[in-house]
């Protein structure tokens, strides 16, 4: 196949907004154009949160019928998605009911018992995935407990991409990256662990068949092919977390990718880490193996797959969901404030007289919807620090809040696998707010290299362009390098972060 006008469509599934999005591919380089732009969040169903599948699926196809009517001919698609949902299939292959948010409450009742079968230590060794109340398997555990019923009618179960694929091309199949979430696969995210399953007494055959990134399913089922007006494209498995898109488009400094092992490095090599930023903040650097010493655990890190079979060590950090959730607050209480508005706000503070706190982004007082700024206030009170009086102090705390956390997680990065940050690759829409990309420069001491924005869609495309065999699996960052160009920010001695 040429490298001339191929066209194809990376849908990038967010937890609060999806986007279709047409790439194109000529002379070496990728372009990206949003065709359709949609809200996505939870909706409450019975007391419990749910994702509106079905309202996600004809935002998906309006988008996929506007870039087929304005460009003509599509070559193929791929679906990325947050992780650790799913849906449950019955036996004629519809869905049970609407797949949970992770942020539904349901696990909170059962995590000691399944801690009591599997301690958190146990899951980590055996795959390479840091305990959470969200991973799949506590969510699939508290579902069949629950719901003992669902052991004689769910068939397969489908992680949220998994799901969207199976939807357009009628194939059911397990993307690795996106299973290397769940709690549920051994550490090395190839086959199903099978100690896992028998300690928790968790189905095997709920999971299907196991594809690595940038697989081909098939094609458009024809009925969407003739509703949609896009011919027969082809449906593509491809690095279908999220993360795992975002971290295939970095395009990182010859010689400091950083995926050599991290035992026999002799003498250790420099590496380069990434900061994939956005709702949540995902902190690490790619390594050839999964890293599971006591201290990766006793850290907090967690092991997940990247295409082209290489582990993503990372921790998961409460990112910018804490100024979404703040503005929406405003918003309600009738005091609306944009992205840019935030940020003026923030840059324009003059920092020597404000009262900002320090806060821990990943306390649970946190982690659900609701008034943020009355809980930052409560966690002020709580440690003892200056309560921020102004929208703007709410801001910059939040900011540097973030920027301090990254910074910690660089320096165990750092300890546990002995090798020296060179800098930092931070992607994702997050970029865009240019004072947060240079207090993480100021709060590490290292360069941060910022760009792409369109990270995951553009790791979405690059994975499809090797499935269809346009370009070569080592090719794909290059090409990202010459489409894009990244925004460095220098270290800059400052006296305002809090002592370390």
């Amino acid at each position: 196949m040429g490298d001339n006008g191929i066209k194809l469509l990376a849908i990038d599934l967010g937890a609060s907004s999806g986007r279709v999005m047409l790439g194109s591919f000529a002379d070496g380089k990728v372009e990206v154009e949003e065709i359709h732009r949609f809200p996505n969040g939870p909706v409450e169903i019975a007391g419990q949160l749910h994702w509106d599948v079905q309202q996600l699926l004809q935002e998906m196809k309006q988008g996929i019928a506007a870039a087929a009517g304005r460009y003509g001919p599509l070559q193929s698609l791929s679906v990325d998605t947050w992780g650790v949902d799913y849906g449950l299939l019955d036996d004629q292959g519809e869905l049970l009911y609407a797949p949970h948010h992770y942020r539904d409450q349901r696990m909170e009742g059962i995590a000691s018992v399944l801690e009591t079968a599997l301690p958190p230590g146990e899951q980590f060794k055996l795959t390479g995935n840091q305990s959470s109340l969200i991973n799949t398997v506590y969510q699939l555990f508290a579902d069949l407990q629950g719901n003992p019923g669902l052991r004689g009618t769910a068939r397969q179960l489908l992680m949220m991409p998994d799901l969207f694929h199976y939807m357009f091309s009628g194939v059911a199949a397990a993307e690795q990256t996106i299973w290397s979430t769940s709690g549920l696969l051994n550490a090395d995210s190839t086959v199903p662990s099978e100690e896992v399953l028998r300690r928790l007494e968790l189905p095997a055959e709920l999971i299907p068949r196991l594809v690595p990134a940038g697989t081909v399913l098939g094609e458009l089922r024809p009925a969407l092919q003739e509703e949609l007006g896009t011919g027969p494209l082809k449906i593509i498995a491809g690095a279908s977390h999220d993360t795992a898109s975002a971290v295939a488009s970095i395009p990182y400094d010859s010689g400091s990718v950083g995926t050599g092992r991290i035992s026999g490095l002799n003498p250790p090599q420099p590496a380069a880490a990434f900061i994939s930023c956005g709702t949540w903040s995902l902190v690490g650097l790619e390594t050839t193996e999964p890293v599971l010493s006591d201290e990766a655990f006793a850290c907090g890190f967690t092991n997940e797959s990247c295409f082209g079979g290489t582990n993503r060590l990372l921790k998961n950090i409460t990112g910018l969901w804490l100024l979404q959730e703040t503005q929406r607050s405003w918003t309600e209480a009738g005091e609306p404030l944009t992205h840019q508005e935030a940020a003026e706000l923030a840059v324009n503070l003059d920092r020597s007289k404000a009262d900002i706190a320090i806060l821990d982004p990943n306390d649970p007082l946190f982690s659900t919807p609701g008034d943020m700024p009355l809980r930052i206030e409560s966690y002020c009170i709580r440690t003892g620090q200056p309560v921020p009086q102004t929208r703007a102090e709410i801001i910059r705390s939040i900011l540097e809040s973030l920027a301090l956390s990254y910074a910690g997680t660089i320096r165990e990065l750092e300890a546990i696998t002995g090798r020296t940050v060179s800098c930092i690759h931070m992607v994702g829409g997050g970029i865009q707010n240019k004072l947060l990309c240079q207090l993480t420069a100021d709060a590490t001491g290292k360069e941060v290299i910022a760009g792409p924005v369109e990270a995951s869609a553009i790791g979405n495309i690059v994975v499809q362009l090797t499935a269809l065999g346009a370009i070569q699996a080592p090719e794909a960052r290059r090409v990202v390098a010459r489409s894009c160009t990244p925004v460095r920010y220098q270290p800059a001695v400052s006296n305002y972060f809090y002592p370390q």
